[in-house]
């Protein structure tokens, strides 16, 4: 990947560039040792709130932010975000020459976990997570946005996609207000009350977010599975 932002940064007026995951992690980068890996992880989470709340990934091939001093500009990939920080002045016309040859490059080489194969759509059932015993098991996950996320952790809930619910209540055969969720190997459990997100993105199906409050309850980090009740 090094490679093609090199190339990509050789477009007059680009600053750097750097391949963003759809779960915000930086997967590579070619910015001045002055940006850091700290700031740029910080901004992949910004990207990602952005790109979800603008619905980039259905309706934007590119997303052009001005401010005074330079622009920031979002290449979107089946899989990925191309990120690239510019001054003010740059040819978007020449630079999307470079970025269509780019984003091929770059989506040959993503890493298996960010292939868009893996990533459930709006219409596809959550990715199920039950062993042969029955039990509903689930993947924690929480938002990129902390202050989203503490929002609601404030009240005490968890959230849920819509897809997710449906999930819960097909496995249950029963509607639900609140969960179970436990921890079987840190031996913590909680009953939450049920915040069902209509728009929240599809990446999100199949777990069960929660915020810092909640997750440090029930000893959990983002990946684990938790044991799912009503």
């Amino acid at each position: 990947m090094q490679e093609v932002l090199q190339h990509v940064n050789r477009v007059e007026g680009v600053i750097g560039s750097a391949v963003f995951s759809q779960k915000g992690d930086v997967l590579s980068h070619a910015f001045p040792a002055l940006i850091d890996t700290v700031s740029l992880k910080k901004a992949a989470g910004l990207t990602l709130e952005c790109a979800h709340g603008l619905q980039i990934s259905q309706s934007l091939d590119i997303l052009d932010m001005r401010y005074n001093d330079g622009r920031i500009i979002l290449k979107r990939l089946p899989s990925a975000m191309l990120f690239l920080l510019c001054t003010k002045s740059i040819n978007l016309q020449v630079l999307s020459i470079t970025l269509n040859l780019a984003a091929k490059k770059l989506e040959a080489q993503m890493p298996p976990e960010a292939s868009v194969d893996q990533q459930p759509d709006s219409t596809s059932e959550p990715a199920k997570s039950t062993d042969t015993d029955g039990v509903l098991r689930l993947r924690i996950s929480h938002l990129a946005n902390k202050q989203a996320s503490a929002s609601f952790d404030s009240l005490g809930m968890i959230a849920i996609s819509q897809p997710t619910s449906q999930y819960i209540n097909d496995f249950y055969k029963a509607g639900f207000k609140k969960l179970t969720l436990i921890n079987v190997v840190a031996g913590t459990n909680g009953s939450f009350p049920v915040m069902v997100m209509k728009d929240m993105d599809p990446q999100y199906d199949g777990t069960i977010v929660v915020g810092p409050g909640i997750e440090k309850k029930l000893r959990v980090s983002e990946g684990d599975k938790v044991e799912v009740k009503l």
